[in-house]
């Protein structure tokens, strides 16, 4: 089974300690993954990749790409109001050019589950369902308790197993606009899993939502809507880096728009996207890590 994982950021510092939360998820997700595309959107000067790049245990398989601020707002008709790290389009960028069986859609402040839980619970899992796994909370206090008061990447093993030994699962349900049964989970986007021929079936994210906000639930409404269920689950674990409000930027004042909830979640039936979804055409390079 081969397994892809993609995630985008950009390097602004968003939420604080970015870099730190970056250097824990990629590490994790290097570690986890066959297959990690990272796609750092829209940074004002260089990738976050070069800040971390001495912390990161490399193994060939970290697919970095790079869409500078001009391409970017090419990519989003050069709508200023369109996120600044567009989270739609990047992913689905990743999303199109990943070869796993399973792919992952998942966020920077993440530690990935270990390989072993991850296989274990895609073994049961159903190959026609769309899953979103709920997130555990961790705080920098806690990380910094068991590093003895510091931020010991090269632990970052070693404090993932002794997150995962003292947590337990996170069933937080919420409902984004009335009737809706598809955000299923507090911040449901985090870690959305699916085999390959559904995110090909459902054309990846709806590439019309560039602003902020209720993207995660209409894909997964969308899923359902091409004929796919759609399942919370709550194992392996995984954990999310606290870093503040969150709210995609849009509650910081970052993003000022946001995606109108009820085009993105009530009104969506299958995709609107086009056969070109995640810039197909284009030939996007990579450097390979």
């Amino acid at each position: 089974m081969k397994l892809s994982a993609v995630v985008v950021s950009r390097n602004d510092n968003y939420g604080g300690n970015l870099a730190d939360r970056a250097t824990y998820c990629l590490n994790s997700l290097i570690d986890t993954f066959d297959e990690v595309f990272y796609i750092d959107w829209n940074s004002p000067t260089y990738s976050l990749l070069y800040d971390i790049e001495d912390r990161l245990h490399f193994k060939g398989n970290l697919k970095h790409i790079v869409i500078p601020p001009d391409v970017a707002s090419m990519l989003t008709n050069n709508d200023p109001h369109a996120q600044v790290c567009c989270e739609t389009l990047a992913r689905n960028i990743g999303i199109r050019r990943a070869t796993g069986d399973y792919i992952v859609s998942t966020n920077i402040d993440v530690i990935a589950p270990r390989r072993d839980h991850l296989e274990k619970a895609i073994n049961e899992l159903d190959k026609n369902t769309f899953y979103t796994i709920s997130r555990r909370h961790t705080e920098w206090k806690d990380i910094e308790a068991f590093h003895g008061g510091e931020r010991k990447f090269e632990d970052w093993k070693q404090l993932r197993d002794h997150l995962i030994e003292n947590s337990e699962e996170r069933k937080y349900d919420e409902k984004v606009v009335e009737g809706d049964d598809y955000s299923i989970i507090n911040c449901c986007g985090d870690f959305q899993l699916a085999h390959r021929d559904i995110w090909n079936e459902i054309k990846g994210f709806e590439e019309e939502l560039i602003y902020v906000l209720y993207s995660d639930t209409n894909v997964q409404k969308k899923a359902v809507k091409h004929g796919f269920d759609l399942k919370a689950i709550y194992s392996p674990a995984l954990f999310h880096i606290f870093h503040g409000k969150g709210g995609g930027g849009f509650l910081d004042g970052i993003n000022r728009k946001t995606n109108d909830m009820y085009r993105a979640v009530t009104s969506q039936e299958k995709t609107e996207n086009k056969d070109t979804w995640g810039f197909s055409p284009i030939e996007i390079e990579y450097e390979l890590l």
